[in-house]
């Protein structure tokens, strides 16, 4: 009995402590995953499927990060859709393909490790629930390799995150780690504060960092991506790059070369799927301040992007005339961002463009489109209109971010490695905060980065847990 009232005293004082010094008492976990996107959802269920006790922790009140805001697809090749559809592909082709695309400036091993997992990993999540479209080409390549869920990532995001609960995975909501433990070399949990504005420290036998990149931290853009500092950005609003800086403080090495997954917008959109959004994704002419093309309108996203990046403050101006016009347009002239005029010369005044060198490319680009060729850019003019009936629309579109391709230095079996390239001891990452070695500059093709945080995430899921058992 004595003992039975000791025992409860303590507690009872420890409970005491924790009101009066504002932290809660400490949890235990075998493994504890930081980031609730798909890297952090897959390294969790893969963890929990292996017979570890697991957390995941998310600062923003939703799980899912910025595969949330995705469009669902994911990048592969010999999946089981794909063959039954009989597409001729293969892994060296999907290596080369991804090599090409970052002038061998990449990691070959990284490539051909997610390359030969990227049909199982797509099985793996058809198996789960997601009911993938049959796949289309994406970026550059014609071969049909984006396997698209047209319910977009916030679908796949909702299938893992039951998975997850199925497999009894703890989530911690609206908790922000603050600080990696580490002891002798190792890292052996973390502290972390609650909603409720209290410290909470986790220890656990193994961590996985997947909390995205960090294009939501001016800072960090300027220190690792200052090509594209001080731009937009649609990814998560939970992408500041706190797994990054965490590691970095336990001596973590870094990997990149400063690229982005680059984008465009309408200056002040918060998503890229308002309707004054999409009004950049039509394929009508691109002028900068200058009053010149600079690219070719229809081109693949990152590429439209890498150009665009290139022009006077980073902006651009996408003109229509009546015939073009869409009604979004009305909305972003009351914000500001879009400027009308009966003349072509009087629309260039007013939107800050050469109206000298903007009438000869308006005249230019209409003769192409009445000879049926780009001699200039090469894009596509078949059912293009000339823009020639007044009034005269452009809309300000700049350059954007989704994400960063700049992060910690891993191995292919998800450790993070330190200065000297040694695995530090408990610490593991996936996703966008280890992407460094996959990338250049130009984001390859839609899907891809959705696929590399899948397939790193559970192996990171499975790495962690095994690490738990010894």
């Amino acid at each position: 009995m004595k003992t039975r009232n000791t025992l409860a005293l303590g507690i009872a004082l420890l409970s005491l402590a924790a009101l009066i010094t504002g932290c809660s008492v400490g949890k235990s976990y075998d493994v504890v995953v930081v980031g609730s996107g798909e890297a952090g959802l897959s390294a969790a269920i893969e963890a929990a499927g292996a017979g570890a006790k697991v957390a995941v922790i998310e600062k923003m009140p939703m799980v899912g990060g910025s595969t949330l805001l995705s469009g669902g697809i994911v990048y592969g090749t010999g999946s089981a859709i794909q063959q039954k559809l009989g597409i001729k592909d293969s892994v060296d082709d999907l290596v080369k393909y991804w090599s090409e695309r970052a002038e061998g400036a990449n990691d070959p091993a990284a490539l051909r490790f997610v390359a030969e997992r990227s049909g199982a990993t797509i099985d793996w999540l058809s198996s789960l629930g997601v009911q993938f479209n049959d796949p289309v080409p994406a970026g550059l390549s014609p071969v049909p390799r984006g396997h698209t869920d047209p319910k977009g990532g916030a679908d796949i995001v909702a299938i893992l995150k039951k998975t997850a609960d199925a497999k009894k995975v703890d989530f911690f909501m609206e908790t922000t780690v603050t600080k990696l433990i580490s002891s002798n070399g190792a890292v052996t949990g973390l502290v972390a504060k609650g909603k409720d504005g209290k410290d909470v420290t986790f220890t656990a036998k193994a961590v996985v960092l997947a909390t995205g990149g960090f294009d939501r931290n001016q800072e960090l853009m300027a220190k690792y991506a200052p090509d594209y500092a001080g731009v937009g950005s649609f990814s998560g609003v939970g992408n500041t790059g706190d797994g990054l800086t965490m590691a970095l403080a336990v001596g973590a090495a870094t990997s990149g070369h400063g690229g982005t997954i680059g984008f465009r917008g309408v200056p002040g959109e918060q998503a890229w799927t308002t309707d004054i959004s999409f009004l950049v994704w039509l394929p009508t002419l691109f002028v900068n301040k200058e009053g010149k093309r600079f690219v070719n309108e229809s081109a693949d996203y990152p590429v439209f992007h890498q150009e665009l990046n290139k022009q006077t403050d980073k902006i651009s101006y996408e003109i229509f005339d009546s015939v073009g016009f869409q009604p979004a347009i009305d909305k972003a002239i009351a914000k500001g961002v879009a400027f009308s005029a009966d003349t072509l010369p009087a629309l260039a005044t007013a939107a800050g463009i050469d109206p000298k060198a903007f009438t000869a490319t308006v005249a230019a680009y209409n003769k192409m489109i009445a000879k049926g060729k780009d001699s200039e850019f090469g894009k596509t003019l078949s059912g293009m209109k000339p823009i020639a009936k007044s009034k005269f629309y452009a809309v300000k579109v700049q350059a954007y971010t989704i994400g960063t391709m700049t992060g910690l230095k891993i191995d292919l079996d998800t450790h993070v490695l330190n200065a000297k390239g040694e695995a530090i001891k408990g610490l593991f990452a996936a996703g966008e905060v280890a992407n460094g070695d996959f990338f250049n500059q130009v984001y390859p093709a839609s899907g891809t980065s959705l696929q590399m945080s899948t397939t790193f995430g559970r192996v990171a899921g499975q790495q962690a847990a095994a690490l738990a058992k010894k």
